[in-house]
């Protein structure tokens, strides 16, 4: 139905994997919604690491996968090069989360950097052949890929989300990237603030008025137990406890509900691009 591309410009990071791991599992908790979660990074197991520890633990919430999946993309690249790619076969080669709601594909494991960037070349069409299956595809866009192959993830993309940092050069370079390329200054192109502090003087509306932007970005607040969470692969552990929490004061209250502030917003604009109204 729709490919949802996160991407940063910023050389530092910016928060944009844990943020779109909270995103897809938070759609997926709260919604009927088949998503892929589809990493592209070289030689970085941060998204994947959101949902397994390093000895690949099940989660308790997945059915177990009785195909081999150990050469996920690097299997679909070969598949795609003999024109036997399909949808079906895609989620034969991901790792499930959430039964029948939450897939994710995880990133090329070559080490050899060249064999990687050739591999990169194919994600977009991957994407594509994904969006077919899915309700959702959700790409965590790697800066390690050429430029032409990022390029060409962005433009096949319902929506893209832009992640800043909440710093004026992090601001500022995303003015002049929007005064100098087009594609930027597209309505289907939205900001996020990932690992964001409330406290900072660089709130969302503060960043929508300097950028002098009508939409105020999208947030993912920094939650300290969540990210604990994400590094040991206990993320949907995380979510069910704090559902049990009550009050809403509490931090990781305050954590979820503006993070599900955050995916209604991007549901609505998904939605309004699919009837052509952005």
């Amino acid at each position: 139905m729709s490919i949802i591309t996160f991407v940063s410009e910023d050389l530092k990071e910016t928060g944009q994997t844990i943020s779109i791991a909270a995103i897809a599992t938070a759609m997926a908790i709260e919604h009927n919604y088949k998503i892929l979660l589809f990493s592209t990074d070289y030689a970085d197991r941060t998204l994947e690491n959101c949902f397994w520890n390093p000895n690949k633990r099940k989660s308790i919430f997945a059915k177990q996968n009785v195909l081999d999946i150990s050469n996920g993309i690097e299997g679909l690249v070969r598949a795609l090069s003999s024109n036997k790619l399909s949808g079906d076969i895609i989620k034969s080669y991901t790792k499930p989360v959430l039964s029948e709601r939450l897939d994710v594909l995880e990133a090329p494991k070559t080490p050899n950097y060249a064999q990687y960037l050739n591999m990169a070349k194919n994600f977009s069409q991957i994407a594509e052949i994904a969006n077919e299956t899915y309700d959702m595809v959700l790409v965590d866009l790697s800066g390690k890929i050429a430029k032409e192959d990022r390029a060409n993830m962005l433009n096949i993309s319902d929506i893209v989300v832009v992640n800043l940092l909440q710093s004026m050069s992090s601001i500022n370079n995303f003015m002049k990237l929007k005064n100098e390329v087009g594609f930027y200054r597209k309505s289907s192109v939205l900001l996020m603030l990932g690992k964001y502090n409330p406290n900072s003087k660089y709130s969302n509306k503060n960043v929508a008025r300097y950028l002098k932007e009508k939409q105020i970005p999208m947030i993912v607040p920094y939650n300290i137990l969540f990210a604990d969470e994400c590094g040991e692969g206990r993320i949907i552990d995380y979510f069910l406890k704090v559902q049990k929490i009550k009050g809403y004061d509490n931090k990781d209250t305050y954590f979820i509900n503006q993070l599900r502030g955050t995916t209604q917003y991007l549901q609505y604009k998904i939605q309004e691009k699919l009837n052509g109204t952005i």
